[in-house]
């Protein structure tokens, strides 16, 4: 039975829901320096301590559900910055190995066949 709507769901397809997702605070994140990177990096720890630092005080349930919020925040954007990080220092190397490769000899003219 299961194998039956698998393969009828296969068969008709799904509709793509591609566009452009506007990433809000992220984009401008993107276009900034390595400094509003780690900036930013912080906000989220502090964040993610102010709201732990409550939950150990009240045991409270709305206080573990923002502490736990605030940990998926911390982790997704330091998984974020630190691609982030690593695609500035690929492009940085790739500048620099294109600017310090040496050409290719050119090759001397032949005056007669």
């Amino acid at each position: 039975m299961f194998y039956w709507f698998l393969k009828y769901v296969l068969r008709r397809g799904f509709r793509s829901k591609r566009g452009i997702i506007r990433l809000g605070q992220l984009e401008n994140l993107v276009r900034s320096g390595t400094g509003a990177l780690v900036l930013a990096q912080e906000k989220v720890r502090l964040e993610y301590l102010s709201a732990k630092e409550n939950f150990d005080r009240s045991k409270s349930w709305p206080d573990f559900e923002r502490a736990m919020l605030s940990l998926l925040q911390l982790t997704s954007t330091s998984a974020v910055i630190q691609s982030l990080i690593n695609e500035q220092l690929l492009e940085n190397l790739h500048a620099g190995s294109q600017k310090s490769a040496p050409s290719p000899p050119a090759q001397p003219v032949r005056k007669s066949a």
